[in-house]
């Protein structure tokens, strides 16, 4: 008998120390951002006409750009550039001459995550020339789906060949970089 009080007892307080649960929802709406670059003046090192040719740098780590993924779709990205010919008033450097070539390189070191999943990876690890627009643009740097998605940094390096044969002055180029969706 006093198994089955005791039991009773231990079953009365089980019964008292329950609680009553409740189930609520919690509800948070996500709104898409955008797919951009930032990029920046490229600042070329000038150079002294010695008869032989020439080519103008960038310095490494000068080139300050970013790259922005707040679409929050995974659908991937790259980057592309192309440049118009280096001009003063009437006289040209032709970036399509293949001694006069405008050139980009991103090592994969220089981009960093800001914030984000994984960072997308260069299509330029060596020096490679840039397409004079309005030719197709040169992919330099792409995400893959369902990574890129973020902020990242770029630091790609310039270069352009100046022939001995150019003409003194300050020649000026227009470059064009754009966010494209899709790997």
């Amino acid at each position: 008998m006093k198994r089955i009080v005791a039991l009773l007892v231990v079953t009365g307080l089980l019964a008292a120390t329950a609680a009553v649960v409740y189930a609520e929802t919690a509800t948070v709406t996500i709104s898409a951002g955008s797919l951009s670059v930032t990029p920046a003046n490229v600042t070329l090192s000038g150079v002294t006409l010695d008869g032989t040719d020439k080519t103008a740098t960038s310095v490494a780590g000068s080139n300050n750009w970013a790259a922005e993924d707040a679409r929050g779709t995974g659908a991937g990205w790259h980057l592309t550039i192309d440049a118009t010919d280096f001009t003063d008033g009437g006289k040209t450097i032709n970036i399509s001459a293949t001694d006069q070539e405008f050139k980009i390189q991103l090592l994969d070191s220089n981009i960093a995550v800001v914030s984000g999943n994984a960072k997308p990876t260069s299509s330029v690890a060596s020096v490679t020339a840039i397409p004079e627009a309005p030719a197709s643009a040169l992919t330099f740097a792409s995400a893959a789906a369902n990574a890129g998605m973020g902020s990242y940094t770029l630091n790609p390096n310039f270069e352009l060949e100046v022939p001995a044969e150019t003409l003194v002055g300050n020649y000026s180029s227009t470059i064009t970089v754009s966010a494209v969706s899709g790997p």
